[in-house]
């Protein structure tokens, strides 16, 4: 049975655990179980002792490896949940190989999951990002047409120069359509994907792994 920290422990523990560089206080004073236990449960590796160590040399202290270990697999096996790796894998974080054995498959299985649903975000991310940048560049065409529009109808423009804007105009207005064109295929394209991904959040349930 996984040892019980509390919360406001936790959160103290937080400048600790995971930290390169610790205090000589913090250092004296450490639970070293406990500082094993935050970075287990953060999905850190048990080599982050080396870093804890380093820090307190100086200050002429080193950490009980065999506590911190013993804190570090409690905490680990609390991470390695699949609810843990299939949020992990939905928010974009890169796959932190720290699992036993027994657990590693179930983690990694949940996390691939998880990256699906990211990866789908993604791509309907980058295509809006996308239309934005049509849309933006479709306001200034407009900009420009209206623009050189006016200069045709001006009786200070020189012929040449109007069958140039003529000209001008013309382009302006074929990207226009092309534009307007590419910006509606990408929006009835992220409608599809937005419902697909629904369909997939809804699919991907974890509940049993609670």
């Amino acid at each position: 049975m996984c040892r019980l920290i509390s919360i406001g422990l936790i959160g103290a523990l937080g400048i600790l655990g995971g930290c390169a560089s610790l205090s000589e206080s913090q250092c004296i004073a450490s639970d070293w179980q406990s500082v094993g236990y935050r970075d287990g449960l953060a999905g850190t590796g048990s080599s982050q002792i080396l870093k804890h160590q380093n820090a307190c040399v100086k200050h002429g202290t080193i950490p009980d490896r065999e506590a911190y270990l013993a804190g570090w697999n409690e905490g680990v096996a609390q991470y390695c949940q699949p609810q843990n790796g299939f949020n992990a894998g939905e928010r974009g974080a890169s796959y932190k190989s720290v699992c036993p054995e027994y657990m590693k498959d179930a983690f990694y299985a949940a996390y691939q999951e998880g990256r699906r649903l990211h990866l789908a975000e993604a791509e309907i991310n980058s295509l809006s990002r996308s239309v934005s940048q049509k849309e933006h560049r479709l306001k200034q065409i407009r900009s420009q047409i209206s623009t050189t529009e006016a200069r045709l109808v001006d009786d200070s423009t020189q012929a040449i120069e109007r069958r140039e804007l003529l000209d001008e105009t013309k382009d302006l207005a074929q990207e226009q359509g092309q534009l307007t064109a590419e910006i509606q295929d990408l929006k009835v394209d992220i409608a599809l994907k937005r419902e697909r991904l629904e369909r997939l959040r809804h699919t991907l349930a974890y509940a049993a792994f609670e």
